[in-house]
């Protein structure tokens, strides 16, 4: 029986588009995108993982149990993460602290 393993082609493809993406998140950290600056180097990011999690660990050769146990638990976090940031984004202003005392004592008058 014959072990698969990841060409040095697709090593080499994979490490220039890494080097690709390095380039470009640190490109796009000298550009002002205002808000959506963090969904930008989430992205990358995400995807930089993806191709290492894929190729470098070579989990694209795995079977399909094993693949569906890696996306079940990506969605799950994913989940999980969307429930904290609604539960966050939902809550109420916290309600106004009581004005401090004007207790001579307070102010250090003697």
């Amino acid at each position: 029986m014959k072990a698969r393993t990841v060409s040095l082609r697709t090593t080499l493809v994979t490490g220039a588009l890494l080097f690709v993406l390095w380039a470009t998140s640190w490109s796009v950290s000298y550009v002002s995108l205002g808000p959506w600056s963090l969904a930008v180097a989430l992205g990358i990011a995400a995807l930089k993982a993806a191709l290492v999690a894929l190729f470098f660990m070579e989990l694209v050769l795995e079977g399909a149990a094993f693949n569906f146990a890696i996306a079940a638990a990506v969605t799950l976090i994913a989940i999980l993460i969307a429930l904290m940031v609604g539960d966050v984004v939902t809550r109420a202003a916290p309600p106004l602290l009581p004005p401090r005392a004007t207790h001579p004592l307070a102010q250090g008058a003697s």
